[in-house]
């Protein structure tokens, strides 16, 4: 009787242990009505007004907020612990997209259509309204396959990159040089990784991705792009949360 209620005991332990790690590793997706792209600095004494809003923004779960980190502010004496050259390369590509004389920070790039100062938030607000469904113009499907996603892209609207962006949705960062010396502050959905993960022609097209992986790499949630060719528009869009 007494192996019988040790048994119990751990049989019951285990199942505790089964529903914590379920629950960690609960997975979610939406589709999200607009992309927002901050691009930031934490050398920057402009960017923190840019950052709060973007914090705000983020808990409306029609608004896919997304924090890049540039480098080109190290050189002041801080460098940025989240910058990466990849950031750089997209704001660069977003100048030659929008015809600007420069990059600058802080930028939000709005549905991949518009421009503006970050810290505008009455302009930004304006602009997410302006471009609302933009990134969900088509529906796209999805399904979870243990550490698996399949995303299916219908056929319709082509000739787009298909981007895949690795997130950490909150950090607070404790700055001690540089412009910012001194502050601590709150970054949300930071881009870790990013990188394109095919084209789509207008075909239905599925692409799995490897949650596990970017679990050991200590993310809590990526994004799905699909974005005109040549960074124009974006067509559509999938938060997920892993």
């Amino acid at each position: 009787m007494k192996n019988f209620r040790i048994t119990l005991v751990l049989a019951v332990a285990l199942s505790g242990l089964n529903l914590i790690a379920s629950s960690v590793n609960a997975e979610s997706a939406h589709q999200p009505s607009t992309v927002v792209e901050l691009f930031t600095s934490q050398g920057c004494s402009s960017c923190p007004p840019a950052d709060k809003l973007l914090g705000e923004l983020v808990q409306d779960e029609d608004v896919l907020g997304l924090s890049f980190a540039v480098t080109y502010w190290d050189y002041i004496g801080w460098k940025d612990t989240f910058g990466d050259a990849a950031n750089n390369e997209r704001q660069a590509n977003y100048k030659n997209t929008f015809n600007s004389r420069y990059v600058y920070t802080p930028q939000m790039v709005i549905g991949g259509k518009s421009q503006l100062v970050g810290s505008d938030s009455s302009g930004v607000r304006a602009l997410i309204a302006e471009n609302a469904g933009q990134a969900s113009r088509f529906p796209l499907t999805w399904s979870f396959n243990e550490d698996k996603l399949n995303v299916t892209l219908p056929s319709g609207e082509g000739e787009a990159t298909i981007w895949l962006v690795d997130l950490n949705h909150s950090a607070d960062v404790d700055i001690s040089r540089g412009e910012n010396s001194g502050k601590i502050i709150t970054y949300h959905n930071i881009v870790r990784n990013i990188r394109s993960v095919g084209e789509w022609n207008g075909t239905a097209k599925t692409v799995e991705l490897d949650l596990a992986e970017m679990r050991r790499s200590g993310r809590d949630g990526c994004a799905l792009i699909i974005q005109k060719s040549g960074y124009g528009p974006i067509l559509a869009a999938l938060n997920v949360s892993l």
